[in-house]
């Protein structure tokens, strides 16, 4: 598995906790930097022997620890200078900086998904709401989209979505990067009459924004229904989360909950479930396949 993806990107799980024998560890290659996230306590007896192990496994530039207790989390560097590295996907390029915060830049979980959703926004316009660094974007115009609208309530985060834009030598158009909420975005562009070709929703199981906090539980089907209203007849919907309540099957319930509110249908191009997360890419089924 690891040298199949090799051959298309230098950043993926290494291992995945008990899958690989490792219960509550799980560690991460990102080019020639890697993490090792411990998510209890116990699981920590282990970090000595881990680090040698990758310290003469793979000569590794980097080694960041990660702590992700129930109600605690920390970062510490074990090995190495320099937190920031460039890592390659599919032909893409993505700044990554370990000691950032406990999520580094990219979510490795998605890779298909961007790959496959990247490649459906040929001629399109997309609007990508809880952008982060923007990764779904930067597939999207490489593979030919008109423009990509990334909305986040982080400035910080749009500002790595900038930086990526430019490692990937696109050319940031007017409008393309909005700091607020992607609710209140989606309601201004239903507002406006606003259609876009594909629309990209992946948000954190919670984000606060003011007084207001976005809940999957509570706010997913709701904001999915919106982005129905305002996508085009041959547009496509990618919807992902990795709220960890929910199966893949929660999911499509809520993908048919949201076209039924706009008295539509769907037809699923793909979906897929790696790790915790789980994502479906849909399009209106009247629309024509690609």
């Amino acid at each position: 598995m690891q040298k199949k993806l090799s051959n298309i990107t230098n950043a993926y799980r290494l291992s995945n906790e008990i899958a690989n024998g490792l219960d509550g560890v799980a560690i991460d290659k990102y080019n020639a930097h890697y993490q090792i996230q411990f998510f209890n306590k116990n699981s920590t007896e282990c970090e000595q022997k881990l680090i040698e192990t990758l310290k003469n496994t793979f000569s590794p530039e980097f080694i960041a620890v990660k702590y992700r207790f129930k109600n605690y989390s920390e970062i510490k560097t074990v090995f190495g200078n320099d937190s920031k590295t460039i890592v390659e996907e599919n032909g893409c390029k993505f700044a990554v900086d370990l000691l950032d915060t406990l999520n580094p830049g990219l979510f490795l979980d998605m890779r298909e998904a961007r790959m496959l959703f990247g490649k459906m926004c040929k001629g399109k316009e997309v609007l990508n709401l809880f952008a982060y660094t923007c990764s779904f974007s930067v597939f999207a115009r490489k593979n030919g989209a008109l423009k990509a609208v990334n909305v986040d309530i982080s400035k910080k985060n749009l500002n790595k979505g900038k930086e990526n834009y430019l490692l990937n030598e696109i050319e940031a158009l007017q409008g393309e990067f909005f700091c607020g909420s992607s609710e209140e975005y989606v309601d201004w562009a239903a507002k406006k009459g606003k259609k876009f070709g594909a629309i990209a929703i992946d948000p954190p199981s919670f984000a606060k924004n003011g007084k207001k906090t976005f809940s999957v539980a509570k706010n997913f089907e709701s904001l999915a229904a919106k982005a129905v209203s305002i996508l085009e007849n041959n547009g496509v919907l990618l919807l992902a989360t990795n709220y960890s309540e929910w199966s893949g099957e929660t999911l499509m319930k809520m993908a048919k909950n949201a076209f039924a509110q706009n008295y539509k249908k769907f037809s699923v191009l793909a979906k897929g479930t790696e790790s915790s997360m789980n994502y479906l890419i849909l399009i209106p089924a009247t629309a024509h396949r690609f």
